[in-house]
């Protein structure tokens, strides 16, 4: 797909420069320098809809808690069955770490 030739070496550069950074302190400082805000709140909001999606949530239901469009949330769901099986266990791995 040609948007994936396109993202891929966007998002190794990223994950390089992520990679770098010392602390969870210092990676705070650098996503609010980073990023805005609202991007903040849409990677928060997305992350949420994966781990809704995780659990078993209905995609009305998540529809309804989070106000997310169902389009959206369609995707999500697209993406956790029949995407990248390591995207899938890397949200479930942290998903499940965070959860204890």
């Amino acid at each position: 797909m040609p948007q994936e030739k396109k993202i891929a070496p966007l998002a190794r550069e990223l994950a390089e420069i992520i990679s770098r950074i010392s602390d969870r302190s210092e990676l705070e400082i650098f996503l609010q320098g980073l990023l805005t805000p609202s991007e903040i709140e849409e990677i928060q909001r997305r992350w949420k809809l994966l781990t809704a999606l995780a659990e078993g949530h209905t995609q009305r239901a998540i529809s309804s808690n989070l106000g997310i469009s169902l389009g959206k949330i369609a995707r999500g769901s697209r993406l956790m069955k029949y995407g990248d099986e390591r995207f899938v266990q890397t949200v479930q791995r942290i998903h499940d770490e965070m959860r204890k």
